[in-house]
């Protein structure tokens, strides 16, 4: 794809010089690596949620602050390597843990990025190009390739998904409610189904990629049992658990089958059972009162759970009971929670502006 980036990332650049250009402050003497930028778009923690730092260096004069995070992708086998998809900066790139990043020449409103888990060198992101929602696909070096389009403006693709068993299948959603799969990379796709409400969650159960979560945005939870031919509104049950909550995230547990957790307005709700019943997690009461929009579960242990709401950062280590929190210094939100695959000790806090 020959998307040219030159004057937005220009303009991230020059927005990057001012807000790190010199002062005659006393913060002149801290090293530009450690200044705290109240606009910070990344968090990064490398204790496994202890302590966060901000990770948002191009160099020692320019930083990424002006760029909202609306997606992460972390290399499956090497968690030094992630990938950034913003709203207005195409895509981010850092090979050395967060400690820098790079400029990835892409559309924008990148609500979607995904790796191929068999192969990661092959990269799936959704995009927006001259207000045409987009899927495009690239292999290595080579150029990015469009595999799907959708056939109006103003519509994104608003949730991307990959098999983690299989990295030829594919689910989008988009912010008109329809779901589409591809079975062959996105050589072609087939119509799963249509939402009331945009699609902005997607989620493989931990041992059968048959069962697939879909959520609505501040709508309701679905789940297919047979690889997306039939869906199936699982919303009755939570919504007596959670008083008719407004959704904000679905995540699948990556290690217990049948387990998944829902974001809301009225705290977190877990289920064991695919859905069929549910329960509440004993969040900080405080913390109810703004949307929970990221939650992430430690891929080697599910008793491990981070979730953000207003500005803070919760960690639980006994699957919701306890709580420890971080204070967020920064004007943006954290929209995406994402831990490394292979190395669960570091997390990354994408932040975002939000309405």
């Amino acid at each position: 794809m020959k998307t040219s980036k030159i004057s937005a990332l220009a303009a991230l650049l020059l927005g990057v010089a001012m807000l790190s250009g010199c002062s005659s402050s006393p913060d002149v003497a801290v090293p530009a690596a450690e200044r705290k930028d109240p606009n910070a778009s990344v968090l990064f923690s490398e204790d496994g949620g202890s302590s966060w730092r901000q990770r948002i260096r191009i160099d020692d004069k320019k930083t990424i602050s002006a760029a909202s995070i609306l997606s992460v992708a972390v290399h499956p086998n090497d968690p030094a390597i992630i990938y950034l998809g913003t709203e207005k900066h195409g895509i981010l790139l850092s090979r050395d843990g967060a400690q820098s990043w790079e400029a990835v020449d892409f559309a924008d409103k990148v609500y979607g990025l995904v790796l191929n888990p068999q192969n990661p060198q092959e990269i799936y992101a959704s995009g927006v190009k001259d207000k045409r929602a987009k899927i495009y696909k690239k292999t290595g070096e080579g150029e990015w390739q469009e595999i799907y389009t959708e056939p109006s403006d103003e519509t994104t693709i608003s949730a991307l998904a990959i098999d983690p068993r299989n990295g030829s299948v594919l689910y989008a959603g988009t912010s008109e409610g329809v779901i589409v799969k591809t079975e062959n990379g996105g050589a072609t796709w087939k119509n799963i189904g249509k939402l009331d409400r945009p699609v902005i969650s997607i989620s493989f159960d931990a041992k059968a990629s048959s069962r697939v979560y879909f959520g609505e945005f501040r709508g309701k939870v679905w789940v297919s049992e047979n690889a997306g031919a039939n869906l199936t509104d699982i919303s009755s049950a939570l919504y007596d658990v959670s008083r008719g909550a407004s959704v904000y995230t679905v995540l699948a547990d990556p290690w217990f089958a049948g387990t998944v957790f829902v974001g809301t307005d009225e705290g977190i709700f877990k289920s064991t059972d695919s859905g069929r019943t549910w329960t509440a997690l004993g969040v900080i009461e405080s913390s109810k009162e703004f949307p929970i929009r990221a939650i992430a579960v430690n891929p080697q242990n599910s008793k491990e759970i981070v979730y953000a709401a207003g500005k803070a950062i919760y960690k639980s280590t006994d699957g919701g009971v306890r709580w420890s929190t971080f204070q967020l210094d920064t004007k943006k939100d954290v929209g995406v929670l994402r831990y490394g695959a292979t190395d669960p000790t570091k997390i990354l806090a994408g932040m975002r502006d939000l309405e």
